[in-house]
């Protein structure tokens, strides 16, 4: 049905061949463009056809146009840069000309440097080769004198064996003439030693006669002291009765000093209870330095301020309750739950400073925010007592879906900081489960728990104002502590200082004790030293009683020695002249050997000194000719170090040639073993052979290329590419054009 309607070119949805009444409005509403094309369809299809092909073919030129239009500017940026690296590209062709050009420079000037060192080398082996000549013509000369200073040498020599053996003669006399003057002077002092004995003997014998009578009476004097003191079995009696008497006393102190030094253990083990107990306290307080440290991090502000305010708490009216930082100030009793307490309690509020005062607070305000200009939050609570809130379940009823406490009995701290939290935050009604909940919804729509914390999560639900209808339900995630991860266990801090205060009452009751054995101890080591003086003062008269009986004993021993040693002074005498005439008939036979030992040395002496002039004039002589020989050899060394310098030289020039043709070699890029190549050969000849003018041509090269700063290869490659790139443009701007001239003839020709 519709081809046959289109047969009769009856258009049913063409408004300009059939309007209905509703479609008015739509036909209104047509644009030029878009009546002139449903007039067309109404007079004739195919010229609405053609107009189709027609508005295509436009588009489609446009479009093709568009396209010629953006590559024939790519062209002209194309042909723009090559003309800007045209320049470059010959500057770089001219800069890798200079190079080479100084590359071959100093190839060169390696292969020159080579020449000039080989025929230094040859010169120095010509130079080595005359002086070796030189040196033996020297040495031959010097043979004349050699001989004679060996003959002088050998003549010295006898003539010195000859004094070495005087010398070794005279000093054999010399030594028997020495021993001969000891035996005399051994004699002489066996003399005086025989005669100074018997002065001696004479002395002592006349000592002896005094000292026998001063023994006497020594002894008399001894004896009268003696008979003056108490017997020794009465003072020995004394003395074990003063013995006895110290051991009862002793007994008694003994007893007290047990006592007392119980008392100082007892003393010693409760100091270090309560220095543990201390220990311990200190460690709890420390805690607070923690979190002072951890509100440091925070805010230094705050740090700063809560520094000032633990300095100057007693200017302020109710300092006890002057709080703050509340970070610093509360204490969860148990760690687990120090994550929900900072994270239900903001921050802001954690750094703030608390009042039970508001002119305590207006004080504290001016001071570091006013004067100091410290950022600080302070506030005053309400007074309400904490014991008056109460949570809307009770724990026992909310215990069964697994909730262990509400946040406020876990939290310690002073009464103004708990208002505020109680206040502001209702921590008496917020629950905590320590792991997951049973029956969530049901926390939700029946107990109507709208905030709540679980093992890592924080619950919050939301509610509409009319009809409690739930609208949102937030869960969110609970981080570990950080500001609170250490806290104090108040109970235990409590338990401690009762047990500290205990134990110092303790402490006081044995110090009290211990004065009391004190006080008692002091009368009966009184009475002991008073015992223990009388009895030492009867032992030292015992003691000097027994030292005057062995006095008395020795003197009369002594005395009995003395006087049982007799000396005869009159047989003495006689014995010591016949040793003297014995002496010094010993003398005179000494001196009588001596004598002729003198003689034999004064002849020798002669001898020797005779044989020394000899010696003397043969030195001479063999001097001068050593002095003619040094100076021979002196020319010689001369000559062997002018040798051993040119050696030097000759291995040197050697070493540095071959250096410098190793160095030529790599410089010309051949192995060590390979010859020069022909063409390089050509290359180097054309060049200059003087070192001077082959310097001059290189620093000449380096000028132009600093003067010729394009070292880009990459210059090339983009001006070459760019060339390429011009010639594909080109083509394929041709292509495009004969494409829009063909199809714009092919639409002309389907229109007429």
């Amino acid at each position: 049905v519709a081809d046959v309607v289109r047969s009769y070119n009856i258009q049913v949805d063409n408004f300009c061949q059939f309007l209905p009444q509703d479609k008015v409005v739509e036909f209104a509403r047509l644009s030029n463009e878009d009546l002139l094309k449903e007039t067309e369809k109404t007079i004739n299809p195919e010229l609405y056809q053609k107009h189709v092909k027609l508005i295509n073919f436009r588009s489609s030129e446009e479009n093709q146009m568009k396209e010629i239009e953006k590559k024939e500017e790519y062209l002209q940026v194309l042909e723009s840069q090559n003309q800007v690296l045209y320049h470059k590209v010959q500057r770089y062709r001219e800069r890798e000309k200079h190079q080479d050009k100084l590359r071959l420079l100093k190839i060169k000037r390696c292969w020159v440097e080579y020449n000039n060192e080989r025929l230094k080398y040859f010169q120095c082996k010509e130079d080595l080769k005359k002086l070796n000549g030189e040196l033996k013509r020297l040495r031959e000369s010097h043979k004349p004198q050699l001989d004679a200073l060996n003959r002088l040498e050998s003549k010295r020599n006898n003539i010195k064996n000859e004094v070495d053996k005087l010398s070794a003669e005279a000093k054999a006399c010399q030594s028997k003439i020495r021993a001969n003057k000891n035996e005399i002077s051994n004699l002489i002092q066996k003399s005086k030693s025989l005669s100074s004995d018997f002065e001696v003997k004479k002395a002592e014998e006349q000592e002896k006669a005094s000292r026998i009578n001063n023994l006497k009476e020594k002894l008399a004097s001894v004896e009268d002291e003696l008979n003056k003191m108490p017997s020794k079995k009465d003072l020995e009696q004394e003395i074990n009765q003063k013995v006895s008497e110290i051991q009862s006393l002793e007994k008694s102190r003994r007893q007290l000093i047990a006592k007392n030094h119980n008392c100082g253990d007892r003393c010693c083990d409760i100091s270090a209870e309560i220095k543990d107990i201390e220990k311990d306290l200190k460690k709890a307080s420390d805690i607070r330095t923690n979190r002072l440290n951890n509100v440091r991090k925070l805010s230094n502000d705050v740090y700063m301020a809560a520094t000032w305010l633990n300095e100057n708490k007693n200017k302020f009216k109710n300092p006890d309750e002057v709080c703050g930082p509340i970070l610093a100030e509360i204490n969860v009793k148990d760690q687990r739950f120090a994550k929900y307490v900072e994270d239900y309690i903001g921050r802001r509020d954690m750094l703030a400073f608390v009042f039970s005062d508001k002119e305590d607070m207006d004080l504290f305000l001016r001071e570091v925010r006013d004067k100091q200009n410290l950022a600080v939050n302070a506030l005053v609570p309400n007074t309400r007592p904490v014991d008056k809130y109460r949570p809307e379940h009770p724990l026992g009823e909310i215990r069964k879906y697994g909730f262990d406490c509400y946040m406020n009995t876990q939290i310690d701290a002073p009464n103004v900081v708990l208002q505020y939290l109680y206040n502001q935050y209702g921590i008496y009604k917020i629950p905590i489960a320590h792991s997951t909940v049973k029956n969530a919804s049901t926390l939700y729509n029946d107990l109507k728990l709208d905030n709540f914390y679980t093992s890592n999560d924080h619950h919050v639900c939301r509610r509409s104002k009319y009809g409690q209808r739930e609208i949102s339900t937030r869960i969110t995630a609970v981080r570990e502590a950080w500001s609170l991860n250490s806290n104090v266990d108040t109970e235990y801090v409590n338990t401690l200082n009762s047990k500290k205060n205990a134990l110092q009452a303790q402490l006081e009751s044995v110090k009290s004790e211990m004065k009391d054995i004190e006080a008692d101890l002091k009368p009966i080591q009184e009475n002991i030293d008073i015992t223990r003086q009388n009895k030492k003062m009867c032992e030292s008269k015992k003691n000097r009683a027994d030292i005057l009986e062995s006095k008395i004993s020795g003197y009369a021993a002594s005395i009995k020695n003395a006087e049982s040693v007799s000396f005869d002074i009159e047989i003495e005498g006689d014995k010591l002249f016949k040793k003297l005439r014995n002496l010094d008939r010993d003398k005179l036979r000494i001196l009588n050997r001596m004598k002729s030992d003198a003689e034999r040395y004064s002849n020798g002496v002669k001898e020797h000194i005779l044989a020394m002039i000899k010696l003397s004039d043969i030195t001479k002589e063999h001097n001068r000719c050593s002095e003619l020989l040094a100076k021979a050899q002196s020319e010689a060394k001369e000559y062997t170090e002018q040798i051993n310098r040119k050696m030097k030289e000759s291995q040197s020039l050697k070493d540095s040639a071959k250096i410098k043709l190793a160095t030529a070699k790599k410089e010309s890029n051949i192995a060590a073993n390979e010859n020069l190549p022909t063409d390089l050969q050509e290359q180097l000849s054309s060049e200059a052979d003087d070192i001077e003018e082959i310097d001059e041509k290189i620093q000449a090269e380096k000028a132009k290329l600093q003067l010729n700063t394009e070292d880009d290869a990459s210059v090339v490659d983009d001006y070459e590419r760019n060339n390429s790139a011009i010639s594909a443009l080109k083509n394929e701007i041709a292509t495009l054009n004969g494409k829009v001239s063909s199809e714009n003839n092919k639409l002309k020709d389907s229109i007429d």
